[in-house]
């Protein structure tokens, strides 16, 4: 035997075996392993996160574009910077919506110079001037949400005015859930308006401790429906405790805009 036949059989023999494995072995797979390979990788819950109370100044939306993660504001029509505010908003890639002014209980405590509550108290005309600034106001906005309106959101004739306003304009509707009693949603849905509501406010109270009780909460609830709205406010603990806590559960949860919860 030649050298050049002796090189040409050592390749063959250190070759042969790779050969095998990779054109004729077929390792057998314990079954629990194949489950596992056929299972859809984990699929993390989502969580629209809106700002209320937006259009007194800009500190607030650089506030939130420094929290890094996709998010939706609701600008109170009329307000000195909320046009700016919408205009920028979209330009970060957020969802705007319009925060319309709706009654509150004991709406003597909540006057202000600021807005006017859309009410049931107010001349039919009147309510349909308002609504109508309101909902034309931030051009940008592709939905709606109700600032304050615990009386308003139980109040069926006047949230059917609403929500034909809010249809006419093509817009949809958060329910902010602030009456347990509202039927927003329900009257929404016969008028043929997409609707939505507010699991919580998890800043609803001025505790650091137990605003981050509540977001764990609504945590917690995100991981069990799915998917869940949430809405916080442009406060300086609110901000403190979301930069805070968003690092420890970025790969927990999926902060998406109001937008792609609808899947609009």
């Amino acid at each position: 035997m030649n050298r050049a036949t002796k090189i040409f059989v050592f390749i063959l023999i250190i070759s042969a075996p790779l050969i095998f494995y990779k054109y004729f072995y077929k390792p057998r797979m314990h079954p629990a392993i194949k489950k596992i390979i056929r299972q859809e990788p984990l699929k993390r819950p989502k969580i629209a996160l809106i700002f209320d109370d937006l259009g007194e100044n800009t500190k607030d939306l650089n506030e939130i574009h420094s929290l890094g993660i996709p998010v939706t504001v609701s600008i109170v029509p009329g307000l000195k910077f909320s046009k700016s505010i919408a205009q920028t908003s979209k330009l970060y890639g957020f969802s705007v919506m319009a925060h319309i002014p709706l009654e509150p209980k004991n709406a003597q405590k909540y006057q202000t110079t600021k807005y006017k509550f859309i009410s049931s108290s107010l001349p039919r005309r009147e309510r349909a001037a308002l609504l109508r600034y309101y909902l034309n106001y931030i051009r940008v906005a592709i939905g709606v949400n109700n600032h304050m309106g615990s009386a308003a959101t139980e109040d069926a004739k006047l949230m059917k005015e609403v929500m034909r306003a809010v249809k006419y304009n093509g817009l949809f509707f958060i329910d902010s859930r602030t009456s347990n009693n509202s039927i927003a949603c329900e009257v929404a849905k016969k008028e043929g308006v997409v609707c939505d509501y507010n699991e919580g406010f998890f800043d609803s109270v001025d505790d650091i401790n137990a605003m981050q009780n509540k977001f764990f909460e609504l945590l917690k609830k995100a991981k069990e429906k799915g998917k869940i709205i949430i809405i916080a406010h442009p406060k300086k603990k609110t901000f403190f405790l979301l930069h805070k806590l968003l690092p420890k559960v970025s790969n927990e949860i999926q902060f998406i805009t109001i937008k792609d919860y609808l899947g609009l």
